[in-house]
């Protein structure tokens, strides 16, 4: 048995979201069906987090465990031939049986795109937030600027009343959270290069960016882990902001209050990139990928 890595990227218009919904088509039942079918057993491909329905990710990474003798670079394009359109696997690895994609996670950095125009995108439809009015960019950056840090985020987290389990509370050292890879090589132990979860609503953002492409405006956010709906609602809060509805310091108010009820609205999930998820090289190191690929 062995525990191998996709990086996916799908558009996310056509699905439910990340996780399997009963006969509702989601990006895990999709991937878990292709992957079943290439290796002939059924499997759990688990990833990094849950996108909601309509969110997109350029480098989703899912782990999986297979029983199978093709190397990474006949994998990728075997999976890639069942996949439909709208997702494809962009990177094979294969990894130690202790990783976990969830747990094993340093950063993960999100994109919000907002389009700056009076008139609509066909192009750019279901990939931005168009908002027709202008947007003082300074004092949005100002706003921002208080987000960096490690802060209570409870003002930004989406239903924090719904009866559901935080995907970073759930536990570590379970065969079923560990997969049958790692249950196979007799470790059930947490590996030495897993870093502690962050708890409740406490995360540590490091990077909150905005940046200018033509009509386009990137809001990124980078940081130790997010809460359910949070990068839509600083992306709401934010434009509020810009649009001049609120002051740059409301938002520093918002982190005190520790109330969704006083933060900005979340805006729509088409306009949400989830780009990359940061781990540690220790679980990779000297095993099979498609790294060294390369067109000639």
């Amino acid at each position: 048995m062995r525990r191998i890595v996709l990086d996916l990227e799908y558009h996310g218009k056509g699905f439910v979201g990340w996780q399997r919904q009963g006969p509702d088509r989601s990006v895990q039942g999709t991937v878990e069906a292709a992957v079943a079918d290439l290796v002939s057993h059924l499997v759990s491909v688990q990833s990094s987090g849950r996108t909601d329905r309509g969110v997109h990710a350029l480098a989703m990474p899912a782990h999986v465990d297979v029983e199978t003798r093709l190397a990474a670079r006949e994998i990728m394009p075997a999976l890639n031939h069942r996949l439909p359109h709208d997702v494809a696997v962009r990177r094979v690895r294969e990894v130690d049986p202790r990783f976990h994609c969830r747990f094993d996670a340093i950063s993960k950095l999100y994109r919000y795109t907002l389009l700056r125009s009076r008139v609509r995108s066909p192009l750019l439809g279901d990939r931005a937030h168009q908002v027709p009015r202008a947007l003082d960019l300074a004092a949005m950056r100002e706003a921002a600027a208080m987000l960096v840090g490690s802060h209570d985020f409870a003002s930004f987290q989406t239903n924090p009343d719904v009866d559901r389990p935080d995907e970073d509370d759930l536990p570590e050292t379970t065969a079923d959270t560990i997969g049958p890879a790692a249950v196979a090589s007799g470790h059930f132990e947490p590996p030495p290069w897993r870093k502690p979860r962050p708890k409740g609503t406490v995360r540590n953002i490091s990077r909150v960016e905005l940046m200018e492409q033509d009509e386009l405006l990137l809001l990124e956010v980078e940081g130790n882990g997010f809460l359910r709906g949070m990068v839509r609602a600083l992306a709401g809060t934010l434009v509020e902001v810009g649009l001049g509805k609120q002051k740059p310091d409301w938002v520093q108010g918002l982190i005190d209050v520790k109330d969704r009820r006083e933060a900005g609205a979340n805006l729509p999930p088409h306009a949400l990139t989830l780009v990359h998820v940061d781990y540690p090289t220790e679980p990779f190191e000297g095993r099979d990928s498609t790294d060294s690929l390369a067109l000639v």
